[in-house]
C-alpha cells in the first residue's frame, strides 16, 4: 500500500487561519491611525481657538511672511505696532475676534467726494483740499481712546494721551485750551448722528465769531473721521466752506445701533448685555480694539461726583450753543452701564484696556 504523502503548498501560500489573523491586525491598525487622526484634529481645534480664530492666525502669519529673508527685500510700511505673543496677548485676540466686524477697514468705507474740490490754477488742478483715494488703518500698540466727560479737568492727562500711539476723540471736542488735561494729538474723530448738523449750521453762520467748530476742525486736518453715510452731505457742504479736507470713512448702516453693539458687547463681557441705545463712546471703545493692542480710555466717567465728592460737569469743555434740539444726557444713553462694561474690561482683560478716572500722575 502506497504511503500518504504531505500536499505541497507553493511558497506564497497562508493557510486560512494566518489570513484571518492578518485581517485582525490590519483592522487594528485602520482603528488606530484613525483614532489618532481625530486626536491630531481636535488638538489643532483646540489649538487655534485659544489663538483667537483663523482671523487672527491669518494676521500673524501675514506678518510673518513680511520678515526680512536673505532673497526678499522687506517692504515699507507705517509705524504700527509688532503683533503681540505674550499670555495676556490671548485675551487681546478673543476680544478682537468678537469685534471684528466693526473694524474701519471693514465696516466703513471712503467717502466719495466731487471733481470740484479740486482747484484749477492755471492749466493745472491742485488736489490741495481733496482727501486721499486710499487709506488703511493699520494697527497700533497703545491708543488713547479720550472721551469728554468733565472728570478731565484738572486730570493732567495730556502728555500721557498725546504719548499714545494713536489718540480717537468723540464728536469733535475743543482741544485748544484744555492740552494740559486732554493733549493735543489727534488722529481719528469719530461723530454721532447730531453733530455733522450742528457742523453744518455752524459753517454758515453770518457772524463767524458764533462759529465754534472751524478752529477746531483746522486743528485736525487731515485726519480720520468716521461718521454715518447719511451725514457725509452736511460734512462736505461744511468742508467745502471751511476749505479743509479729511479721511472721512463711513458706514452705511449706523454703527451704534443695539443690533452691531450689544452681541459684541456680550461676547466680550462674557455677560449678557442688551441695551436699547448704546452710545457713540460705546461704539468707539469697540472699533478701537480691532486695531489697538493696548486702549487707555480717559473722560468716559458718566456721573456728577467723583469719589471724593467733588461736583463734577458732564464736558470738561462748555456746550457749543448749537443744537437742533436740546440733547437728553443721561435718558436715552445707559452711561452707568457703559462704565461698569469699562470697569470689567479694566479688572478682567488683562491688561487689554486701562480706564483712568484719576489725574494721571497718581495712576
Amino acid at each position: 500500500m502506497a504511503s500518504e504523502t504531505a500536499p505541497v503548498w507553493p511558497q506564497n501560500y497562508t493557510s486560512p487561519d494566518k489570513r484571518k489573523e492578518g485581517g485582525i491586525r490590519h483592522r487594528r491598525l485602520v482603528v488606530f491611525l484613525t483614532l489618532l487622526c481625530l486626536s491630531v484634529i481636535t488638538n489643532a481645534l483646540l489649538w487655534l481657538s485659544r489663538q483667537g480664530g483663523l482671523t487672527n492666525l491669518m494676521l500673524l502669519a501675514r506678518r510673518d511672511k513680511n520678515t526680512t529673508d536673505g532673497n526678499l527685500s522687506r517692504p515699507v510700511f507705517p509705524e504700527v505696532s509688532e503683533a503681540p505673543f505674550s499670555v495676556e496677548d490671548v485675551e487681546l485676540r478673543r476680544i478682537r475676534n468678537a469685534a471684528s466686524k466693526l473694524h474701519p477697514d471693514r465696516k466703513f468705507r471712503l467717502g466719495k467726494w466731487p471733481v470740484s474740490c479740486l482747484r484749477k490754477t492755471g492749466k493745472t488742478k491742485s488736489k490741495k483740499h481733496c482727501p486721499p483715494s486710499k487709506h488703511k488703518i493699520g494697527n497700533y500698540r497703545r491708543c488713547a481712546v479720550v472721551g469728554n466727560s468733565g472728570i478731565l479737568l484738572g486730570s493732567d492727562c495730556g502728555a500721557d494721551i498725546d504719548a499714545k500711539d494713536y489718540v480717537i476723540r468723540i464728536d469733535l471736542p475743543p482741544v485748544a485750551g484744555f492740552e494740559k488735561d486732554v493733549g493735543r494729538k489727534t488722529n481719528m474723530t469719530v461723530l454721532n448722528m447730531d453733530t455733522p448738523k450742528r457742523l453744518e449750521i455752524s459753517s454758515r453762520l453770518k457772524n463767524r465769531s458764533l462759529d465754534m467748530y472751524e478752529h477746531r476742525l483746522r486743528g485736525i486736518a487731515g485726519t480720520v473721521l468716521l461718521a454715518n453715510r447719511e451725514s457725509q452731505p452736511y460734512l462736505k457742504k461744511a468742508f467745502q466752506r471751511y476749505h479743509v479736507s479729511f479721511v472721512l470713512l463711513t458706514s452705511a448702516s449706523s454703527f451704534t445701533s443695539a443690533e452691531k453693539i450689544n452681541p459684541i458687547a456680550s461676547k466680550i463681557a462674557r455677560k449678557r448685555y442688551m441695551k436699547k441705545h448704546p452710545s457713540t463712546g460705546m461704539a468707539t471703545v469697540l472699533i478701537a480694539t480691532t486695531f489697538c493692542d493696548r486702549l487707555f480710555l480717559y473722560g468716559f466717567f458718566p456721573f456728577g461726583q467723583d469719589e471724593n465728592k467733588r461736583p463734577i460737569p458732564y464736558h470738561y469743555y462748555p456746550d457749543d450753543g448749537i443744537r437742533q434740539k436740546p440733547i437728553a444726557k443721561d435718558k436715552m444713553h445707559h452711561m452707568d452701564t457703559e462704565y461698569s462694561f469699562y470697569k470689567r474690561l479694566n479688572q478682567s482683560s488683562k491688561g487689554v484696556l486701562k480706564l483712568h478716572i484719576r489725574e494721571c500722575d497718581n495712576q
